[in-house]
């Protein structure tokens, strides 16, 4: 295989003495990282074993940082990723971008269950769960996992992994407050072990007003989990979580607005009428309530001493939408544009019109593992799921004060608007099918004590029923679509000594094009699913007292898809072409005397566009350009120092700038900022009081005003070929931001 430029120039420099150590299998169901003694890097940078670049946050590294800040926040230092979040209540707005791939082209799942939206893959706060319920949260940068339950992954897989229960009963409480009236209150109780079953209970709540703008967020959150084991490799394991939030959105900003306005601008804090005396706009319609459950039955049967079946269903279940527009919603009696409403004798008004989504998804994930010989072991998986979406924008009346008379949009709220003969009106009524199933085989061949190579390959199907019910602009419709693929993999790891080993890894990825190509016009349900090859070359080096890793990378995808409109304004998806992500991840961490320790990572990421982009019959010149939303050069670090009863952090982060448009036009400063945490882990006589710590963290120490990320990426910024500037819109950076924390053990 020709290597490229980049990887040439690696081995060239001598990026040698190569490392890695046992080997770890990248699956849904892999096991925890245990730490003992002081970790490297505060458990930033935990043993690797994959042949893969792969990044693991341990528990320990979670608990220093912010008390609220959700699974996702957690990989803020990690290499290759660039998070951002509205606030750091864990509740609002997370977005990231991973090895140039934006959140929506990465797969996501905890315990086995995708948590990825089905139809658009976007990642929403509210699916990710408490996480002082997570002992690690790990990424896989580049190369989904063979075996993953994704449809929508081009471009690497982040897992969550679920504390267990133990053995023993016991109660932790957690109480953190901070900035802007943020609270939250944890509780877990463990019951200890009950004839073999192992269980625990939490519940939450947290509460915090918007620190910019008025509003507020907060969220309700339980959990459940029962863990029984029979001591002959036979496991059960029952994992139930429920989520229920009512949130105010934040505006996204312009350039300009944030230039000339300054970081606070927010949706009006006052109502704002037009000339007619209705509400165009106010942040009370601005909301985002939300309601999910989820719950996985996870068997491990050792069915004999070489061969092990793991089957895992799931059903996840979710209500919820969000309304962030500028104004308000207009309907009247001539709104009705495709005959499929009579609102003869409708007088003009204003409207709350969430765009709401109930998903429906039962699936299934079964794997077997037979370990042939001493030196073959083969994995075989079947994953199965059927996801159903109802997707509707329904117009909910105003009340007098400017709030919603019903912020719930599903069929049950009230104050829907209804024609004359008693149908919901809907600005969008769609109803998808999803089924997906996924053949995969993997051999993990010990061809000697120092060199494995693992081979495999997945058949992915999918298939998208989208029924068009008919809306305000659209005429009943159904239309299908079908996709399949094969996935290879192959990758290698060589062993040169204990402290020492090198990797290659090379992997096949597919998106499946989201739902809505099967309702928006034009030719966009001929969109052809993404397909990328991830390549990573590595070396890793491990001693007792330090930890060093380089993965070069390139990813090279064909098929992007981009979602825009056309000139009449109507959403249709384009073809954009070939993308190639190339560059290196560095990760160093280590121990140095007096209980110091540090972590820091570096990231050099050129996201090249390969062709120019036609659209509305001109072309704009794209090719050789970088991706938007893709900064070049990240670098963090970390400082720290812990003698076991106080610890104390220093964190830097610098995000090189970043364009907003795809055409360059707009550049979007680059940013550093510094956080602080330190704690106290106070005496406890352990009769009663198992441990208890206070921790307090500061984020943005310096108050840095940055665009931490753009939320609406455009075609081009400025005019070029007779094309009109759009706008990028972009997420702000939070100010700085002041938390303390108290928990302790029973």
């Amino acid at each position: 295989m020709k290597l490229n430029t980049l990887f040439a120039t690696l081995l060239a420099v001598g990026v040698g003495g190569w490392t890695l150590s046992a080997f770890a299998v990248d699956t849904v169901d892999i096991g925890n990282v245990t730490v003992t003694g002081q970790s490297l890097g505060g458990g930033h940078m935990a043993p690797e074993d994959s042949p893969k670049g792969r990044s693991t946050v341990t528990k320990e590294a979670m608990d220093e940082m912010a008390p609220t800040a959700n699974a996702i926040d957690k990989l803020k230092y990690t290499p290759g990723i660039n998070v951002s979040s509205t606030d750091a209540s864990g509740l609002s707005g997370t977005s990231f971008t991973m090895r140039g791939m934006n959140s929506d082209q990465v797969g996501v799942s905890a315990d086995g269950i995708p948590i990825n939206d089905s139809g658009s893959y976007e990642i929403y706060p509210n699916l990710l769960g408490d996480p002082e319920n997570y002992s690690e949260v790990f990424a896989t940068q580049g190369s989904s996992e063979i075996d993953g339950p994704h449809i929508g992954s081009s471009g690497g897989n982040i897992g969550l992994v679920t504390l267990r229960p133990t053995k023993d009963f016991g109660v932790f409480v957690k109480q953190a407050v901070g900035s802007n009236s943020l609270d939250k209150t944890f509780v877990r109780i463990n019951t200890g072990d009950i004839n073999g079953f192992k269980s625990y209970l939490s519940a939450s709540h947290t509460e915090g007003d918007k620190w910019r703008g008025k509003g507020v967020v907060r969220a309700d959150k339980v959990e459940w989990n029962t863990l029984f084991e029979d001591g002959n490799g036979n496991s059960t394991n029952a994992i139930i979580k429920y989520n229920r939030q009512d949130n105010y959105n934040y505006n996204t900003l312009s350039k300009a607005q944030f230039e000339n306005s300054g970081r606070r601008l927010d949706y009006a804090e006052n109502p704002i009428y037009n000339s007619s005396g209705k509400l165009t706009s106010y942040y009370k319609i601005n909301r985002n309530p939300f309601e999910n459950v989820s719950a996985t039955l996870t068997q491990r049967f050792q069915l004999r001493d070489d061969l092990a079946l793991t089957i895992a269903p799931y059903y996840m279940w979710a209500n919820g939408g969000s309304f962030s527009g500028q104004t308000a919603s207009a309907l009247s009696s001539t709104s009705s544009k495709a005959g499929n409403y009579d609102l003869a004798g409708l007088p003009y008004d204003t409207y709350y019109r969430p765009s709401w989504t109930e998903t429906w998804r039962t699936g299934i994930n079964n794997k077997l593992k037979w370990d042939v010989n001493e030196s073959h072991s083969i994995d075989i998986g079947y994953w199965y799921e059927r996801a159903r979406q109802r997707q509707t924008q329904p117009f909910i009346s105003i009340t007098e004060n400017g709030a919603p008379s019903d912020i719930w949009g599903d069929y049950n709220s009230g104050g829907q608007v209804k024609d004359n003969n008693g149908v919901t009106v809907q600005g969008r009524h769609q109803y998808t099918v999803t089924p997906a199933q996924k053949l995969s085989v993997q051999d993990t061949w010990l061809v000697t004590p120092d060199l494995t190579l693992v081979g495999g390959l997945a058949y992915q199907y999918v298939e998208r029923d989208g029924n068009n019910l008919g809306d305000l602009y659209n005429a009943p419709e159904k239309r299908d679509a079908k996709y399949h693929q094969f996935l290879p993999n192959f990758s290698a790891r060589y062993q040169f000594n204990d402290q020492q080993q090198a990797f290659y890894n090379v992997t096949r990825n597919m998106r499946t094009p989201p739902n809505y190509v099967l309702y928006n016009v034009g030719d966009s349900i001929s969109t052809k699913p993404e397909l990328s090859w991830n390549q990573e070359l590595g070396w890793r080096f491990t001693t007792d007292d330090m930890a060093l890793s380089a993965t070069l990378f390139r990813i090279a995808y064909k098929d992007r898809q981009l979602s825009t409109t056309n000139s009449d304004g109507d959403y249709e998806m384009l073809n954009v072409g070939n993308v190639v992500n190339k560059g290196l991840e560095l990760e160093w961490s280590g121990l140095l005397p007096y209980n110091f320790n540090y972590y820091t990572a570096y990231t050099y990421t050129e996201s090249e566009q390969k062709d120019d982009i036609t659209t509305r019959n001109r072309d704009l010149p794209t090719a050789g350009k970088q991706l938007a939303n893709v900064p070049k050069n990240m670098l963090n670090a970390i400082v720290g120092w812990d003698n076991k009863r106080y610890y104390a952090n220093v964190s830097g982060k610098y995000v090189s700038s970043y364009y907003g448009d795809l055409t360059n036009d707009q550049k979007i400063a680059g940013r550093t900022t510094v956080d602080l945490s330190a704690g106290v882990r106070l005496p406890v006589d352990k009769k009663i009081l198992k441990s208890a710590a206070i921790r307090v963290s500061m984020l943005n120490v310096f108050d840095k005003e940055y665009l931490s990320s753009a939320r609406t990426v455009v075609l081009n910024a400025a005019p070029v070929n007779g094309l009109n500037a759009a706008t990028p819109y972009y997420n702000v950076g939070e100010e700085r931001t002041a938390m303390v924390s108290f928990e302790a053990s029973f």
